[in-house]
């Protein structure tokens, strides 16, 4: 997985209120206190490096519901998600 996130192939959002825990949690690993976070994101890498036949699944899953945005309700995100069209 190092090999991924060391290739570029990997991006965090800058505004996200997580993107600091996560990057610290991955730089102190594995002698960190906390490994939930990493072993969630190397679980996340795996899955989204998966062959062709779960494209679909991959497109379903990056469009993201974030129960803490106050700007979309669940079914606004729910809807958006039902009527974009896949990138194939």
């Amino acid at each position: 997985m190092s090999g991924i996130v060391s290739s570029g192939r990997v991006s965090l959002p800058k505004e996200a209120p997580w993107t600091d825990t996560i990057l610290r949690e991955l730089s102190e690993f594995p002698l960190g206190e906390f490994s939930d976070q990493v072993d969630a994101f190397v679980h996340a890498l795996s899955w989204f490096s998966r062959p062709a036949e779960f494209e679909h699944l991959r497109y379903e899953a990056m469009v993201i519901y974030d129960p803490r945005d106050e700007q979309q309700s669940y079914e606004d995100w729910k809807w958006e998600r039902d009527t974009l069209e896949p990138p194939w």
